[in-house]
């Protein structure tokens, strides 16, 4: 469940607005408000897939 209790700048949209925290795996954050969360949830998660294969292979060749 999103919250969107801090206004803030939306990320996706650089629009004024109330929003919710997306964390990235590599530690950063961004955040979306109510009209872009679910482009969001997606950007996110395949940031973090992404990064997750990234660091298997990584870790598979050393």
């Amino acid at each position: 469940m999103y919250t969107f209790t801090k206004q803030d700048i939306c990320d996706w949209c650089h629009a004024p607005s109330f929003v919710t925290k997306h964390e990235y795996i590599d530690g950063k954050h961004h955040h979306s408000c109510e009209k872009c969360l679910s482009f969001a949830i997606m950007d996110v998660r395949q940031f973090n897939q992404a990064e997750i294969e990234f660091r298997n292979r990584a870790n598979a060749q050393q």
